[in-house]
């Protein structure tokens, strides 16, 4: 099976965090080890439906370059992520932008979160 080089992204900047180490201001502790987990289960079980749904990397799991969490309007929709992720559909980014006011369409675009700081 070929793997998309977004998925990969998701993969490896994932991959290159730790749950012991909160990687930029904004997350408490335990809800980072939340986020990071639910993130993984999100590539794992739905990358490629996302993928090819066109969303993005900083759509999913942007942060504030400087800020981190703390500017949600800068946040993509799994940052922070504690409840994992149980359907991903066309409806899903729709329904979750407009669920969290912080996250709006055309809002900031920032870095992914395993770029936060470099």
């Amino acid at each position: 099976m070929i793997v998309s080089p977004t998925i990969l992204e998701w993969s490896r900047g994932l991959a290159s965090l730790s749950p012991g180490q909160v990687p930029c201001p904004g997350f408490r502790p335990e809800e980072w080890v939340e986020t990071l987990s639910n993130c993984r289960r999100f590539v794992d079980d739905f990358g490629p439906q996302a993928a090819a749904l066109g969303w993005d990397t900083l759509t999913l799991f942007g942060v504030h370059p400087t800020s981190g969490t703390r500017r949600g309007d800068w946040s993509g929709v799994l940052m922070p992520c504690v409840y994992p992720v149980y359907e991903v559909n066309s409806e899903f980014l729709r329904v979750h932008l407009w669920r969290c006011q912080r996250n709006k369409l055309g809002r900031y675009r920032g870095v992914p979160v395993w770029e936060f700081g470099q």
